[in-house]
C-alpha cells in the first residue's frame, strides 16, 4: 500500500540521518481498524461512495479484504467525522453535502488554521516557511490538468499550516473537520482557474511569511479559506451532479 510504502521510505530516511548516534524512535504499525478507516474515508472523499448512498458492511468488507468488524468500527469513527451517518433501524449512509453543514466546517476549518499559523510563527518560523516553501515549489508542477494532481499539494499546504503549532488538541480539533474538508475540495475545485487561484494564495501567504509580514499572512488566510467557502457553495447551488 503506499501509506506503508511512505512510512517504510520515512523510517528508511530517519536511520540514514541519524549516523549511528541517535536511537530509532520506532513508529507503531497502525491498526487494522485505522487502516480500513483511512480506505473508506478515501472512497468518500473521491465520490466512489456517492454523497447520499447506503454503505454495506459485508460489501466493503469484501472489497477490502477484511472483515465486517474493523468496517464497523470505520463506520463509528467516520460518523464522528461527519462523512458518514449511521440511522438506527435503517443503515449507514455517506453525508449528503448540506450549506449549513459546509459552512460550519469552513468557519471551523478558518479558525483552526489561522489559530495554528500564529501559534506556528511564534514556535518556529524558519522551519514553517521552509515547509510551506517546498510544498509551494513542489506544488508549482502540478498545477495543470489533471486537477486531481494538485489536491494532494493543497492538503498538504493547510495540513503543514495545522501542524505547525505543535499543540495536540489543535491537531485532533482539526483532525475531525479535515476529511469533509478534503471531499469538498475533491468536489468543487475541479477547474485550471481554481487550482491557479488557490497556488497564488499559498505563494502569498510564504511570501509574507518570510519576510515578516504575520498580519498580512493571516489575512490571506482567511480571505483564502472565505473563497474556498463561497466557491463551495456556489458550485453546490448549480444543478447536476456534484463533481460536475
Amino acid at each position: 500500500m503506499e501509506r506503508e510504502a511512505a512510512l517504510t521510505g520515512r523510517q528508511r530516511g530517519a536511520s540514514g540521518e541519524s549516523g549511528g548516534c541517535k536511537p530509532l524512535r520506532i513508529a507503531r504499525p497502525r491498526s487494522l481498524a485505522t487502516l480500513v478507516t483511512d480506505q473508506i474515508r478515501d472512497l468518500i472523499v473521491d465520490g466512489r461512495l456517492p454523497p447520499g448512498g447506503q454503505l454495506s458492511e459485508s460489501m466493503l468488507a469484501e472489497k477490502l479484504g477484511t472483515s465486517r468488524t474493523p468496517v464497523r468500527e470505520a463506520f463509528g469513527k467516520l460518523e464522528a467525522e461527519g462523512l458518514v451517518e449511521v440511522r438506527p433501524q435503517r443503515g449507514t449512509f455517506v453525508v449528503a453535502f448540506d450549506p449549513g453543514e459546509v459552512r460550519q466546517t469552513c468557519e471551523l476549518r478558518g479558525i483552526l488554521e489561522v489559530g495554528a499559523l500564529q501559534i506556528g510563527c511564534e514556535r518556529d518560523r524558519t522551519g514553517l516557511c521552509a515547509a510551506l516553501r517546498a510544498n509551494v515549489d513542489a506544488a508549482a508542477a502540478a498545477v495543470g490538468p489533471p486537477v486531481e494532481n494538485y489536491h494532494p499539494f493543497d492538503t498538504a499546504f493547510h495540513d503543514l499550516i495545522v501542524r505547525s503549532g505543535g499543540n495536540d488538541q489543535l491537531n485532533e480539533a482539526y483532525a475531525r473537520v479535515a476529511g469533509r474538508v478534503r471531499r469538498l475540495r475533491f468536489h468543487f475545485i475541479r477547474t485550471l482557474e481554481k487550482i491557479q487561484g488557490s497556488q497564488r494564495d499559498h505563494l502569498a501567504i510564504v511570501e509574507h511569511l518570510e519576510a515578516g509580514r504575520d498580519e498580512a499572512a493571516l489575512a490571506t488566510l482567511r480571505h483564502h479559506v472565505h473563497l474556498a467557502h463561497r466557491g463551495f457553495l456556489e458550485a453546490l447551488e448549480q444543478p447536476g451532479p456534484a463533481t460536475g
